[in-house]
């Protein structure tokens, strides 16, 4: 059993798939439907909404929860997993690197994809493993593709992108820009497409600066948003798609580690397909 205070109000299954995101809907569904939800000491049958400041226990036996995160490669120095949309890698109780030491491994992040973007992972296992693996991120030699579906027909079968980005904090978004403006980091985003839709394209992209919502930002500035994505896209459009999150998935990875220990995993590559590939149309 575990329990938590409502810092919000809401709908509850909603908030406590937020406080444990290894619950399914249908974890959080079964132990309403047994009574085993409490709502200040009293137990409910209900999805009911749920005032702030509510203490909810929740008796299911997290222990024996089949794993929401899928293991793609794992030794003694460094885990590759795939992160499912709606997880932060790293920054609360619930993120990925926390869920990951609640199943008893202990992991260091050594990067981040946002948290609606889904997809491939990289973590270290020792102090020895981060620093190479930083080091390899400060210096260019991982190589990551994303896979996205878009809005449009893309103007060149491939192209790379330059522009510059920057950050507005107040509005937890950035902004694209032709030219340099002052605070304002350089920006190179290539895409090539895979496959032409009647009104969407799929694309392959792969970022050479990595920027906070480079893709999302970047793809959308010249007209072609990412499906799903209500932040740098349209809403509206997004709701014909019935895409509940962005379609933009990190579905390639690759090293150079060479001249360290970690040189057994150079050129080796690591793939994984799109959850929702299913939605296009």
């Amino acid at each position: 059993m575990r329990e938590f205070i409502t810092k919000t109000s809401g709908k509850l299954s909603k908030l406590i798939l937020k406080e444990y995101p290894e619950l399914s809907f249908g974890d959080v569904s079964k132990a309403l439907k047994n009574k085993d939800i409490k709502l200040n000491g009293a137990r409910t049958n209900k999805d009911v909404q749920v005032l702030e400041n509510t203490k909810v226990s929740v008796y299911i036996d997290f222990d024996k929860l089949v794993s929401k995160i899928q293991r793609v490669y794992e030794d003694d120095n460094i885990l590759i997993v795939f992160k499912p949309y709606g997880i932060e890698v790293l920054g609360n109780d619930s993120d990925l690197v926390n869920l990951l030491k609640r199943e008893g491994v202990d992991v260091k992040a050594c990067h981040r994809i946002d948290v609606n973007t889904e997809g491939l992972v990289i973590l270290a296992k020792n102090s020895r493993a981060e620093s190479v693996i930083l080091d390899a991120f400060k210096k260019h030699k991982v190589k990551k593709c994303y896979t996205a579906w878009v809005l449009g027909h893309m103007p060149k079968n491939s192209d790379t992108l330059h522009a510059y980005l920057l950050k507005d904090e107040n509005a937890s978004k950035v902004k694209i820009f032709d030219s340099f403006m002052p605070m304002a980091k350089e920006i190179i985003t290539a895409y090539t497409v895979k496959e032409d839709f009647e009104t969407t394209s799929l694309l392959n992209v792969e970022i050479l600066t990595g920027r906070t919502h480079q893709i999302r930002a970047h793809l959308s500035y010249i007209g072609h948003p990412i499906i799903g994505d209500d932040k740098y896209g349209n809403r509206e459009q997004n709701k014909k798609f019935g895409l509940k999150w962005q379609a933009l998935t990190s579905t390639e990875i690759s090293f150079d580690f060479s001249n360290s220990f970690l040189n057994y995993l150079s050129n080796k590559t690591f793939k994984v397909k799109p959850t929702w590939l299913k939605y296009i149309k």
